[in-house]
């Protein structure tokens, strides 16, 4: 008995590669050499390349704006006198240098690099250099002897032990094993390059979806149909000579399009916004309100932190040696006015109070919003404009023949309706209709009801000047809006 098992030809299997081979990522080496020279981090290299994530980059935006964009000022010390000729020697330095900006600048690259070199120059000005080309050397006890600055292996600039005061250096959280400090991203390195990936993956995700794959079989080579499969644009056709019917086959594998992958994408995402300790909208977004309480005084902490060392480094490295004791302290946010704890309501009480004049009304408006601009006034049109009020002078538009009209009229609306008309029209004032009304009003309801015509009578007075006054206001929001 034959063994056709023995007799088939050996199947073939290859496929089409769809992504690229992943280069090699290099080695570390573990073994602990002394040098002088400190080494970089090993991401230092691509912290640009994350600062330029979306998430990080508003991060550091978010974080930047806590810590130095709420701006500062400085008061003397207590015990000594508010207006101490050093205030103003460090106010007017702080104004000369753009203090504000600077320290905004020191604070996002000291939190996107690890660390921040400033070398300060004449006159106290700061001059940030970049982190990538900067180096520290130290003895083998920890002692700095010596900052470099290298371009390609080159030195550009050098400074010793006599001249290690012209560099400050700004660094977050610095220790024994990272001299250089800590970026923000040095604990997410990994997980950004995931979702780099995943990103630039899920448009392939999308047409594997599209196009499931397919298994091709041909009973003899293969490779003749593969290279006519490769080399086919999508809307070709493909033509085989000399292939009986049932020796190539071709079957559509089934893709299951409810993999979920959701948990998974969000954890890596929640990862990220942990790592970068900034109030994230998407990281509080789904928190409850005793989760994002925490979470705001987490972000709270680090922020009051670090602006406390920046403060201690300032002080002493900048304020000190330009004006000696006792030195300006930096006080982070805008100058207290005394009156933060004011609500909207009570100043609005206060503003509107009728002992409070208009000019004194502005004065405390300033104090709680210090941009307000000067008001400015529209001037009132001309046809909008009410003549004063003259009760013992009549207005030439209303002469006798219409009271004594008004007067002969027995049906009291037909009356009210013809002073509306005339005032709509403008040919008589407000004043005068209300004149005449009140007298129409009277007239009419005397000779109707002989009794008790006053309650009557300030009844349909205040019906008729009700409507009187929404007439009223309708024709000046109408010529506004013409004007």
């Amino acid at each position: 008995m034959v063994n056709w098992k023995f007799l088939r030809k050996p199947i073939e299997a290859i496929h089409i590669p769809h992504r690229k081979e992943e280069k090699d990522k290099g080695t570390t080496d573990t073994q602990m050499r002394w040098t002088d020279k400190q080494s970089h981090p090993n991401l230092m290299s691509r912290y640009d390349e994350f600062n330029n994530d979306p998430e990080v980059d508003i991060a550091l935006d978010l974080l930047t704006d806590l810590i130095a964009g709420v701006g500062f000022y400085t008061e003397m010390p207590e015990g000594t006198k508010p207006d101490h000729p050093n205030k103003q020697v460090i106010d007017d330095y702080c104004e000369r240098i753009n203090a504000d900006e600077k320290f905004k600048q020191i604070t996002r690259t000291t939190l996107g690099k690890g660390f921040c070199p400033v070398e300060v120059i004449g006159d106290y000005d700061l001059k940030i250099l970049p982190p990538e080309s900067f180096y520290l050397w130290k003895t083998n006890k920890g002692m700095v002897y010596r900052y470099t600055q290298e371009v390609s292996s080159s030195e550009v600039a050098r400074w010793d032990e006599n001249e290690l005061g012209k560099i400050l250096l700004f660094i977050n959280e610095e220790d024994t094993s990272h001299p250089y400090g800590q970026a923000l991203t040095d604990s997410i390195g990994d997980l950004l390059d995931i979702r780099k990936e995943m990103n630039e993956d899920i448009g392939k995700a999308l047409h594997r979806y599209a196009w499931p794959k397919r298994v091709h079989r041909f009973d003899m080579t293969i490779q003749p149909i593969k290279d006519a499969f490769i080399e086919a644009d999508i809307d070709e056709d493909i033509f085989l000579g000399n292939c009986p019917k049932d020796s190539f086959t071709t079957d559509t594998l089934e893709v299951n399009p409810n993999t979920k992958f959701q948990g998974s994408i969000e954890m890596i995402y929640y990862q990220i916004a942990e790592g970068l300790h900034a109030p994230l909208l998407l990281y509080l977004k789904n928190a409850t309100e005793a989760s994002a309480t925490v979470m705001m005084e987490s972000v709270d902490r680090f922020v009051n932190g670090f602006q406390r060392y920046l403060k201690r480094r300032i002080e002493r490295f900048l304020f000190e040696p330009q004006c000696g004791e006792p030195v300006p302290r930096v006080v982070w946010g805008q100058p207290k006015t005394g009156l933060e704890k004011v609500t909207l309501t009570e100043l609005a009480s206060i503003i509107n109070s009728p002992r409070v004049a208009k000019n004194q009304a502005q004065t405390i408006l300033k104090q709680f919003f210090p941009n307000l601009p000067e008001p400015e006034f529209e001037p009132v049109p001309q046809a909008l404009q009410q003549p004063p009020f003259q009760p013992f002078q009549k207005s030439k538009q209303t002469e006798i023949p219409m009271e004594q009209m008004l007067e002969k009229l027995n049906d009291l609306q037909t009356g009210l309706n013809i002073i509306e008309t005339n005032y709509k029209e403008r040919k008589i004032s407000l004043v005068d209709a209300m004149r005449l009304a009140d007298k129409t009003v009277t007239v009419y309801l005397k000779r109707a009801y002989p009794e008790g015509w006053e309650l009557k009578r300030d009844e349909e007075f205040d019906k008729f000047t009700h409507r009187l006054l929404g007439a009223s206001k309708t024709e000046e929001k109408w010529e506004v809006t013409r004007r």
